[in-house]
């Protein structure tokens, strides 16, 4: 048995011993020769109040931990050497936890003092127990090999609780999380280990245990997590790139399940939790909704962080249907989070309103970044007005505004419930998104309308123009004829319909907007003056060709005709200032109307300024002299107008689709009213229920069933 002096106790620690008392003294007398009973029964000792005076027993932990060295195999032999480190272990962690909870008198240095300080001596300890006690990451259901040296109930805690006083207590703690390549591969193997165990009760635990482990450790691990892939508080420390975490958990799609049954499992448990009796900072079910509150605050922080930072994980997330889960999250939590009961716990520094907000905050920033990072954002936009958000913002109103708000400039990453709804309202000119509304307000109909308690002026008036635009959307979306360009083919004076067309479809594709039914009139149409036309409509579609943009043009155009005909002064106003600034180029200017933001902002500019636009070419001028002879209301001061749209994070500028669509389809669909009448009736049926797969339109019968509405 190793001797006090082996244990390299120095004087004055043996000294600060004799500050216990005398029946502690003895049992840690003989911990220091080796008895693991009495190592045991001083961790037992070590009380929860008044922990100051028993921090003399972390050199015991320390110099036993020293004195073991962790085996690379497991002998008989050396069972009890384990058994006593394991005990020093949960001695370092316990006395650790009780001086970070204590509220007065504490600093947060103690985490780094006891634990980052040794954690040579510590982390090796983990590594070992979470090898040969815990099974494997992915299949829990493996006993490990060997469960006789510590239960998996004890070895979780182990492993996890380390990792979370550092976390929450100690800067430099965190920074070893970032910039170490073992402790990132630990943690991501333990997260996901943790994610799959089923349940709420682990092998080995107490019988009479009710703390509910398995479910603090998922709402406490996701700051772990978020840690290991944030960046550093300090500029100049280096931290790990993402990649390297992704990779220790296994790729992309590990992390990405995992997290969402995490987000999932731990707004089951916060939904799951008792109402509380008093709605004090003292009651039991209030502090388990601010334990899972937290956890899910953290949870979508990390989301946002691994969404920004890999392409992969951000397409991966929306296609597992990322959104939803979080909608889905913030409409469950909602009534918990926006309670208001009394001072004492609404204005609380830790459990107090506006800290329980900071996860819709969360929520809210994650959707946000997830659209406007996206590749294909009208999908996301589709995903969380599919899942409600319009529903679950309508609720927030009864809540005070949060704190973040009064932020002139919210920075990146940080939009709150207005930026999220005006970056909603700037996709409602996709067609795609209107069927979305139109599903929305088709649920509306069958929910009782409840009249709520506005407490939050600023996103009640928000909400009630973004829905105002819904309809607008709606509206601009039924106009007869409907996308005749995608439903009827683009030859003169041709009456057929895409659904009769007896071979597949001919699409132009320079424009990618006309088709036809036969080369005729393909060719009939190219003599006629969509030679001239096809460029303006190519830069109508953008240089991508999106089908979302081909697909509703409709809607643009009747958004930009609603905005030039409701802002006539300010356009006047642009124009003006424009031709005094640029009095060279007062012939050439163009009206550019940017829908990226929202409301719609109107700037005028020379069309060579115009980004992404041919504007050199000279067909412009042209095409902009054939507009004033053929519009019956013709642009003053200006050639034509251009739309700037996006789709996420790629922005492009559109010719003007109103402009474009009647320019070029004029003679086919607007003026021949007697080729419209001229179809059959059960003609105009079919092009309600196309069958063409080459049409690439998802079903329309619910959609037509909103554009009744």
């Amino acid at each position: 048995m190793p001797s006090a002096a082996s244990l390299h106790l120095s004087i004055d620690d043996a000294k600060a011993l004799k500050s216990l008392p005398a029946a502690t003294q003895i049992t840690a007398k003989r911990a220091l020769q080796g008895s693991t009973a009495d190592l045991a029964r001083l961790i037992d000792s070590i009380p929860i109040n008044n922990f100051s005076r028993f921090c003399c027993l972390v050199p015991i932990f320390h110099a036993t931990l020293k004195s073991v060295q962790v085996p690379n195999y497991i002998d008989p032999k050396i069972i009890p050497a384990i058994i006593r480190a394991k005990l020093a272990l949960f001695g370092l962690v316990r006395i650790t936890s009780v001086a970070c909870s204590a509220s007065t008198g504490v600093k947060d240095d103690v985490v780094t003092k006891y634990i980052v300080r040794s954690w040579d001596e510590i982390y090796p300890w983990m590594r070992f127990f979470a090898r040969n006690c815990l099974p494997p990451p992915y299949d829990v259901s493996v006993t490990p090999p060997r469960p006789d040296l510590c239960s998996v109930f004890d070895a979780v805690k182990l492993c996890v609780n380390p990792l979370s006083l550092i976390c929450t207590k100690s800067e430099e703690g965190r920074h070893m999380l970032r910039s170490s390549v073992s402790v990132q591969h630990f943690v991501a193997q333990l997260w996901i280990l943790v994610g799959n165990i089923r349940g709420d009760v682990l092998p080995g635990a107490p019988g009479t245990t009710t703390d509910g482990l398995i479910t603090k450790l998922r709402a406490s691990f996701a700051l772990t997590n978020f840690v290991c892939v944030s960046e550093s508080e300090d500029p100049d420390k280096i931290t790990l790139p993402l990649s390297n975490y992704i990779q220790a958990a296994g790729g992309v799609k590990p992390v990405v399940f995992t997290l969402l049954r995490y987000i999932r499992r731990i707004t089951r448990d916060a939904v799951a939790v008792a109402e509380p009796r008093s709605w004090t900072p003292r009651d039991e079910s209030v502090k388990q909704l601010h334990l899972y509150t937290l956890g899910l605050n953290y949870s979508f922080q990390f989301l946002q962080t691994i969404s920004r930072q890999d392409a992969s994980c951000r397409a991966q997330l929306i296609r597992q249907g990322s959104i939803r889960t979080v909608v889905d999250t913030i409409t469950q939590i909602l009534p918990r989070i926006l309670v208001q009961k009394n001072e004492e716990l609404d204005f609380h520094p830790q459990l107090g309103l506006a800290d329980r907000q900071k996860v819709l905050w969360s929520g809210y920033s994650y959707i946000a970044s997830a659209i406007r990072d996206a590749d294909d954002g009208v999908t996301a936009v589709c995903q969380a007005i599919d899942a409600g958000l319009l529903q679950t913002l309508e609720k927030g109103v009864v809540c005070p505004p949060h704190a973040h708000r009064r932020d002139n400039n919210p920075v990146r990453g940080r939009l709150g419930d207005i930026e999220l709804l005006f970056l909603l309202a700037t996709f409602f000119i996709y067609h795609r998104v209107v069927g979305s509304i139109c599903r929305h307000w088709f649920r509306m109909q069958s929910v009782p309308t409840k009249r709520l308690d506005i407490r939050d002026e600023g996103l009640g008036a928000a909400l009630e123009i973004v829905l105002t635009s819904t309809i607008s959307a709606m509206d601009h979306r039924s106009v007869e004829p409907i996308n005749f360009h995608e439903y009827r083919c683009s030859g003169p004076g041709c009456p057929m319909w895409a659904s009769k067309f007896v071979s597949k479809k001919r699409r132009c594709s320079g424009c990618l907007v006309s088709i036809y039914c036969s080369e005729k009139c393909q060719r009939t149409a190219w003599r006629n003056g969509h030679k001239k036309w096809c460029q303006v409509l190519r830069c109508t579609v953008g240089p991508w060709g999106s089908r979302d943009i081909r697909t509703s043009l409709q809607v643009i155009a009747g958004f930009e005709t609603s905005t030039i005909s409701g802002k006539t002064k300010d356009v006047e106003t642009q124009v003006r200032e424009a031709q005094q600034q640029f009095p060279a180029f007062s012939d050439k200017l163009v009206l550019m109307l940017d829908m990226t933001v929202y409301p719609t902002e109107i700037h005028v500019l020379p069309v060579h300024k115009v980004e992404q636009f041919p504007g050199e070419d000279p067909v412009w001028p042209e095409i902009a002299d054939e507009i004033h002879q053929r519009s019956d209301s013709p642009p003053k001061g200006y050639m034509f107008s251009v739309v700037k749209v996006h789709l996420g994070k790629s922005k492009f500028m559109l010719f003007s689709p109103s402009t474009a669509l009647r320019m070029a389809f004029e003679a086919q669909y607007f003026s021949d009213d007697e080729a419209c009448g001229s179809v059959d009736e059960d003609d105009t049926d079919d092009s309600h229920t196309l069958g063409d797969e080459d049409l690439d339109y998802d079903s329309e019968s619910l959609d037509d069933k909103c554009d009744d509405i």
